[in-house]
């Protein structure tokens, strides 16, 4: 019989654990891409996660590597290396408001990803889940930008951060698929050396200045380690780690928290004003959870907790 090491629940507080990290990383790096450039922050970023925990889980890796890890590991990678890639080069010609709504779509497409892999049909709940979602996020991003709705149009960044949101969403699904089959710490090193090469090469292609060792400042060091070691390394493993335990759809509406997070402490840090659109995004998303959880729960529960109930 299949069980998992933690209740379901606990997976889900995970991930929205690492949504939490990863929304505090936008106000961690809000100086730092002034630093350095974004192709060449992601690549430090990602190759320096990669040998630290090659370093740490080592023994994973002796044990567990082989054609099958390399394969799925690439396939994560380069899915997630596309996204990171196309939504920063996005937000070049976008302002970051729009750049997080548009990428936060990534949770409505989700469950039409899945379909298409042949992994079941989108439930009523999941799509009306994914459009509070989306409007919710609309609002929470939108709400509080400078430009306020009238400033909504679709340009050539906004177009790559719908990209972008779709490389997010195929991300998400390649990680439901394979990472139950396969060891979560081994695929995690594994696709942060994709990331950071796919990351080096666009830097070259880009032409983007190689950082100096004077760009390596105090404040910048620490900026980056809060980065590698908490937004990466951690945040990753239990990305891989909640997923081969959370149906997919679940996972990209709870992981689509971090731009509410990101608002939340540009709140705390740098005392953005709260708007009326704001606070209403927050209770769209948090019914969108609600429909998402509470009706799947009357339906059956995911698709890994009936299984598991099968076994």
């Amino acid at each position: 019989m299949k069980t998992h090491a933690l209740p379901v629940g606990a997976y889900k507080v995970a991930l929205l654990l690492t949504t939490m990290i990863w929304g505090g990383s936008f106000v961690v790096l809000k100086d730092t891409l002034s630093a350095l450039p974004p192709s060449w922050l992601l690549a430090i970023r990602f190759t320096l996660a990669g040998v630290i925990t090659t370093v740490v889980f080592w023994r994973s890796l002796r044990d567990n590597l082989d054609g099958s890890h390399l394969l799925a590991g690439a396939i994560i990678g380069v899915t997630g290396g596309a996204a990171y890639l196309v939504q920063n080069i996005g937000l070049v010609s976008t302002t970051p408001a729009k750049n997080a709504f548009l990428t936060a779509t990534y949770c409505a497409m989700v469950p039409f990803v899945y379909w298409a892999v042949g992994r079941g049909r989108p439930h009523w709940n999941n799509l009306a889940a994914a459009v509070l979602c989306v409007c919710g996020t609309f609002l929470v991003t939108l709400g509080g930008a400078a430009g306020g709705f009238g400033s909504l149009s679709m340009g050539q960044g906004d177009v790559l951060s719908l990209v972008g949101a779709f490389f997010f969403a195929v991300n998400i699904v390649a990680i439901s698929v394979f990472a139950p089959a396969h060891d979560a710490l081994t695929l995690s090193v594994i696709q942060l050396y994709v990331f950071g090469l796919f990351s080096a090469v666009a830097a070259l292609v880009l032409g983007e200045p190689v950082p100096t060792a004077a760009t390596f400042t105090p404040e910048v060091v620490a900026k980056l380690a809060y980065v590698i070691l908490l937004a990466t390394i951690f945040a990753i493993i239990m990305q891989n780690t909640a997923q081969a335990h959370v149906e997919s759809a679940q996972a990209a509406l709870l992981m689509s928290f971090e731009s509410v997070f990101g608002v939340v402490f540009s709140i705390i840090f740098y005392h953005e004003q709260v708007t009326v659109p704001m606070l209403l995004g927050f209770g769209l998303i948090f019914a969108a959870i609600l429909v998402s959880e509470l009706v799947g729960r009357s339906r059956g529960g995911s698709p890994h907790e009936t299984e598991e109930q099968q076994s």
